[in-house]
């Protein structure tokens, strides 16, 4: 799998820890982090093709589900076909305070992958583990520092003969929103970067990847222009364009909430 600071931005970026002393909302949910607004109870995205004229062509066979539950964290993430059969599936749990404690992945009916993750006494988290498709551990994560939102800012992968495998570091804004990763192997080389700019909104406008396969590197820019937003300010079509300014995808989204 290409990067773990991606699953463990996808699982703990996105689904992150707060040590909640007072009475006040925390600040870790799944709804401020995916900058969400109401109390989501799921999301339906559906993407489309572009013609040569810049028009919606054909549908993507796929549909994504993203389910929250009522604290707003998030606890499912289904890909169907145009069918309705499940082919890809992930799944979330939770301790007590909102930290993700495990996530699983399950593909055509198979485990993809696993990560159980653990926090301290202060209900900061302390270190992973991931697990591959036979379910044994592949690797373990240390040094894992986080800011006010529960984002994990930075991490270091270690193999099971306890050398280094990988490293990342992660960048938020002062709302807690993503803004940029970087990825690096056991010599400390770079083999990801990728920044993001938000609008006003704090919705993602551009985003910028630098990808090195063996002695190739890839750099890639791509554009997102909000084409229309629901009554509670969540966003409900997207399109996307290259670095050109080509439309190269639109991305209609379905937010149901939860009722009052």
């Amino acid at each position: 799998m290409k990067k773990f600071f991606f699953l463990l931005s996808s699982a703990i970026l996105l689904f992150a820890c707060n040590n909640e002393k007072t009475a006040e909302a925390p600040k870790n949910t799944d709804l401020i982090q995916q900058n969400l607004k109401g109390k989501v109870q799921s999301i339906a995205e559906e993407s489309y093709a572009v013609d040569s004229t810049g028009k919606m062509g054909a549908k993507d066979s796929m549909v994504t589900l993203s389910d929250f539950d009522e604290k707003g964290y998030q606890s499912k993430q289904t890909t169907k076909n145009s069918a309705g059969m499940v082919t890809d599936e992930t799944t979330i749990t939770h301790y007590d305070n909102g930290a993700t404690k495990e996530v699983s992945g399950v593909s055509k009916g198979k485990q993809t992958f696993k990560f159980t993750i653990e926090i301290d006494s202060s209900g900061k988290y302390s270190g992973a583990k991931s697990y591959d498709s036979t379910g044994n551990q592949a690797s373990y994560y240390k040094g894992l520092t986080q800011d006010e939102f529960g984002n994990v800012l930075t991490g270091t992968e270690y193999k099971m003969d306890n050398s280094v495998k990988s490293s990342f570091v992660n960048s938020t804004d002062k709302n807690g929103h993503s803004i940029g990763s970087v990825g690096k192997d056991s010599t400390g080389k770079e083999t990801f970067h990728s920044t993001s700019k938000l609008n006003d909104k704090e919705d993602v406008i551009e985003t910028t990847t630098m990808t090195v396969i063996k002695d190739s590197t890839k750099t890639e820019t791509v554009s997102y222009k909000y084409d229309t937003y629901d009554d509670k300010g969540n966003w409900t079509q997207r399109t996307t364009s290259n670095d050109k300014g080509k439309a190269t995808k639109i991305v209609k989204r379905t937010v149901t909430y939860y009722k009052d």
